[in-house]
């Protein structure tokens, strides 16, 4: 796996900022369709998800929009005690990181050479990760 899609990727996907965000994601999105870019998410992506694009466009679309991510070759990778292990280093050593965050970057730590794919800044000080926005992955 090449990265990890942080759940901002989501919102910039689906309501991007910039014309450059919205080919940018587009082009991301089309690599993975085609299988020449394989990236996953967390799986508590989900859960940011419906806590936050839930409010703004409704839980069924948030459903929808779930269902049509795994569709489109992203895998949600679940927390593994492995996971939990590597993310409660982090919160650790970047106390200011939230929970989620460190969850994220964990699985990214693991899984994807610590690439994730995100404009966050709570990613920059945890070490062992690489992060990519408007970049080529």
């Amino acid at each position: 796996m090449r990265a990890v899609l942080d759940t901002r990727f989501y919102f910039s996907y689906y309501n991007p900022e910039s014309e450059e965000v919205a080919a940018w994601s587009k082009k991301l999105i089309r690599r993975v369709l085609r299988e020449e870019l394989k990236v996953a998410s967390s799986m508590i992506t989900i859960i940011e998800l419906y806590g936050t694009m839930g409010r703004i466009v409704g839980v069924d679309t948030v459903k929808a929009r779930v269902t049509s991510i795994k569709a489109s070759n992203i895998a949600f990778i679940p927390v593994t005690e492995e996971i939990a292990q590597v993310a409660g280093r982090i919160t650790l050593t970047t106390p200011r990181t939230p929970l989620a965050d460190a969850i994220i970057a964990a699985t990214a730590l693991i899984h994807a050479g610590g690439v994730v794919i995100t404009d966050d800044k709570h990613f920059d000080p945890i070490k062992g990760v690489k992060v990519i926005w408007l970049g080529e992955v």
